[in-house]
């Protein structure tokens, strides 16, 4: 990064404050389609299919470029079918992980904010807290599994997806606390974290999305993560103990526990900077019929086509204060995203991009109105806040929204996943599964 790039970036964090958790780390994850290609290229996913459970597994870490549509779930589908044409095993059990999120992903369309609640009444009648205990906030539980969990969370941004499975079922069922508060959590600092694919899977936890709810006992930790944790273990473990007893214990009736209070330091800061003079002033108006672009944060990629299709438009991307402000990210979040737009700034042709902090339908509308555009693009997305965003915008101006290319033709409600693997896999895979009856984790 070039002195006046790390110039820019300090201006874009200091109208950020009050919007971000922590600071700034070195080893962040480098975001933009250009490290995502570089990865995908990479990738190998030849022993996915036998590890995949275990957490030091041959993984491939693109979720948090697909989450921030840097790149697609079908450029990652035809690049590995391209790849290894004559060896279809190679590739199932990884398409069908990814089937996962095309699945959630029309959770939400179906759903919208609904995802934020229930779907499904809990198949058990054990109360539930708000309150997240401060020896988790701190990762200071005492559970070396547990907190080591937290710690790669907090650090890192990332966890394996069976780590993150058996952390919700801990706060969930060990701990007694709403689905919705863990969902939060990971929305904060994971650096994919969403409200499809993570809402979802801590409804399946906690079976407001699925048929039972989802534990795990200290066999499975310690197998999964090839002893990381129990090997050295010393303390009063809560798992240690078979299926039947641990159901009973956790669903036999009782009551959840008491919890306690958020600490100061991870609740939202508030913001006395004014994000209102962001728009450079010597941006001139827009030749006539001339469009602005407006690019989410679900759609950071050069080669989607409502950007391939606009090169004279003015391209603006918004980070969304009230949302941020109300759930705020952690740092290392926030600066993914900000390489995200460095690289895609990089490579589009259009003379006019923006980077802008505030709400959204203000800061497009008052970008709109000085150029002198009166048409508005986008890219399609579940995400309620861009249809909200969307809905609000076409008030004032002709909204154009994008089609997205479909990893996956389904028009039925998604009730269950193994019902939509069955009717979508030979589209996925391109031919027949071995079995549709393989278990999410």
């Amino acid at each position: 990064m070039t002195t006046d790039q790390s110039n820019q970036r300090d201006a874009l964090f200091n109208r950020l404050q009050g919007c971000f958790l922590s600071g700034p780390k070195s080893n962040t994850l480098l975001g933009g389609r250009t490290e995502a290609l570089r990865r995908l290229q990479s990738y190998d996913p030849a022993s996915y299919g036998s590890t995949r459970n275990h957490i030091n597994s041959n993984v491939s870490r693109l979720s948090p470029y697909l989450r921030h549509g840097m790149i697609s779930l079908t450029e990652v589908r035809d690049h590995l079918r391209s790849k290894f044409p004559n060896d279809p095993a190679r590739l199932e059990e990884f398409l069908r992980q990814l089937a996962w999120r095309d699945f959630f992903e029309k959770v939400l369309t179906w759903h919208g904010y609904g995802l934020d609640e229930d779907l499904e009444e809990p198949k058990h009648g054990v109360a539930r807290s708000t309150r997240i205990p401060l020896d988790i906030l701190k990762g200071e539980t005492s559970l070396p599994c547990i907190d080591g969990m937290l710690d790669d969370l907090f650090e890192n941004g990332y966890l394996h997806n069976h780590a993150r499975l058996w952390f919700a079922a801990y706060l969930c069922h060990f701990r007694g606390v709403r689905w919705q508060e863990g969902a939060r959590l990971f929305r904060q600092y994971l650096y994919d974290g969403d409200i499809a694919s993570n809402s979802a899977s801590w409804q399946w936890v906690e079976s407001t999305f699925a048929n039972k709810p989802y534990f795990m006992n200290k066999d499975n930790i310690a197998n999964f993560s090839n002893g990381k944790w129990c090997n050295s273990c010393r303390a009063n473990c809560p798992f240690d103990a078979d299926y039947p007893t641990l159901q009973q214990r956790l669903f036999g009736g009782s009551i959840a526990p008491l919890m306690s209070q958020a600490p100061a330091n991870v609740m939202p800061n508030e913001n006395t900077l004014s994000t209102k003079n962001d728009i450079p002033d010597n941006i001139a108006p827009l030749p006539p019929s001339t469009d602005l672009v407006w690019v989410h944060d679900g759609a950071m990629s050069c080669a989607d086509n409502y950007l391939a299709l606009n090169p004279s438009a003015a391209v603006a991307f918004v980070f969304n204060e009230p949302e941020l402000k109300a759930e705020p990210w952690a740092f290392h979040r926030l600066a993914f995203v900000a390489d995200g737009i460095d690289d895609l700034f990089k490579y589009l042709p259009n003379a006019t991009k923006v980077t802008l902090v505030g709400d959204p339908v203000e800061r497009l509308t008052t970008l709109a109105n000085k150029l002198g555009a009166t048409t508005i693009h986008l890219s399609e997305h579940p995400n309620p806040w861009v249809i909200n965003t969307t809905e609000q915008l076409q008030l004032n101006f002709r909204v154009i929204i994008h089609p997205r290319p479909k990893f996956a033709e389904y028009t039925l409600e998604p009730k269950r996943f193994s019902r939509y693997w069955d009717k979508v896999a030979k589209q996925v895979l391109g031919h027949r599964p071995k079995s549709s009856n393989k278990r999410h984790q």
